[in-house]
């Protein structure tokens, strides 16, 4: 693993974000482009990247490889979830804080910069195992990342499950295990829609980072702690617990690097819908994503090369 070719990858990701940020700011992006641009993403290009590799018939993945890496994801999801609860309550400052809190350490970034900086790191024979770590990830967030933000414990609609990603994430564990091969028009036409999820999640990002004013980023501290655990502390413990039982090194490198990803969109999207302080969750957003240019290469580096 070449840790300048990760750098120059991760670079030309940034590039991207940058531009969006820009773009947004002088107002060559109107308001609406990012709502836009990630319906575009959730329900047309992320479903084609998932879908893209599988259909092409270019992974080979066996039932025993699929229950494992599910085995792991579903692990390192509970893993994420004691440290966020314990996190939150050492931080205190409320209910509705320590909740946002909780939820921006659980739910990282895994599809949006997932998918591009997994195929940056470790090639395309990774897509598959970013697929099933988002199935928990999208049950996590709709279940409980929800409660924590809200802060009810009740009222699950499971109909909020029903996104294009998860069943696109579902439906490809039986093709990849058969070894489905769809026609070469088909398999062309999946993966040039897919190929625009990277370039269009980037900008998504950096849309989203110009909404924050950066002088609200050094008011609430006690996002900086959380930033910690997050973009370090979490990769660091799933590293340390899984090599003591996973032997494959995609399956372990995938798994860190995506437990290394900073905090999701969707959080902010969460605490919009249930009138909770999206500013917070906005900063928390902004501030991860701008650590993670460096924390994500001082992670691959010292846990994977």
């Amino acid at each position: 693993m070449d840790i300048q070719v990760i750098l120059n990858q991760l670079a030309v990701l940034l590039i991207l974000v940058a531009l969006g940020y820009a773009a947004h700011k002088i107002k060559a992006l109107p308001p609406e482009t990012g709502k836009a641009l990630t319906r575009l993403v959730l329900y047309i290009t992320l479903p084609c990247t998932i879908l893209g590799p599988v259909i092409g018939g270019d992974l080979q993945i066996t039932g025993g490889e699929t229950a494992t890496f599910m085995l792991i994801s579903l692990s390192v999801y509970l893993m994420f979830s004691i440290v966020a609860i314990l996190t939150s309550r050492a931080l205190g400052g409320g209910k509705e804080k320590q909740g946002l809190i909780g939820a921006s350490i659980i739910l990282g970034n895994v599809a949006f910069m997932g998918f591009p900086l997994a195929q940056a790191i470790f090639g395309e024979g990774a897509t598959f195992y970013v697929t099933l770590f988002n199935i928990p990830f999208w049950i996590a967030a709709f279940t409980i990342g929800t409660a924590m933000i809200s802060g009810k414990g009740g009222k699950f609609n499971p109909k909020s499950l029903l996104s294009p990603p998860l069943i696109a994430a579902i439906l490809v564990i039986p093709l990849a295990i058969a070894g489905f091969r769809a026609p070469g028009i088909i398999i062309s036409a999946v993966r040039l829609t897919g190929g625009v999820t990277t370039p269009a999640s980037m900008l998504i990002v950096g849309i989203t980072l110009a909404h924050v004013p950066i002088r609200d980023v050094f008011a609430e501290w006690r996002l900086y702690p959380m930033a910690f655990v997050k973009l370090i502390v979490v990769p660091l413990i799933t590293w340390l617990v899984l090599m003591q039982f996973v032997t494959n090194e995609l399956m372990l490198g995938v798994a860190v690097v995506l437990s290394a990803m900073p905090t999701a969109a969707v959080v902010a999207m969460i605490a919009i819908e249930h009138k909770k302080n999206e500013r917070i969750a906005s900063i928390g957003i902004f501030l991860t994503t701008l650590l993670s240019a460096v924390t994500i290469p001082l992670i691959v580096y010292f846990l994977l090369v």
